[in-house]
């Protein structure tokens, strides 16, 4: 179990991701839930924060409490990076897309670059049924 554990949301993130951050939590681990924007606007954040509703729903049900952060960033990962380092997390939480073409083997994902920077444990999560 984690001490303080860092869940990435995005629009598409599946409750596979959610659910895999759940079992690694405890009723003890501080839970960031963390949404990253280009361009953070007060609509967007209350937009984000009821569009993620559900996953702090089922952390609740489970009796796990959460935070919830939406912070404005151009670079994804070196944002996720940089919020873990300044919660001082012990592991992060982030689901993958497969990469398409050959843009997607020249170009470095977001999960790639946290897995490669992250100061800590970073666990990658497929959707059932997606490709490597």
């Amino acid at each position: 179990m984690f001490k303080r554990l860092l869940l990435c949301l995005t629009e598409a993130t599946p409750r596979e991701v959610v659910e895999v951050a759940l079992r690694l939590s405890s009723r003890e681990t501080e839970v960031h839930l963390l949404h990253v924007v280009r361009l953070l606007t007060e609509l967007g954040k209350k937009q984000a924060e009821e569009g993620f509703s559900w996953a702090r729903e089922l952390f609740r049900k489970e009796g796990r409490k959460t935070e919830f952060h939406v912070v404005e960033a151009t670079e994804v990962g070196k944002a996720i990076v940089s919020f873990a380092r300044e919660k001082n997390c012990d592991g992060i939480v982030l689901g993958t897309i497969p990469r398409k073409g050959v843009l997607g083997y020249l170009t470095e994902s977001v999960s790639d670059y946290v897995v490669k920077n992250s100061p800590c444990v970073a666990v990658l999560v497929r959707k059932p049924g997606q490709p490597v």
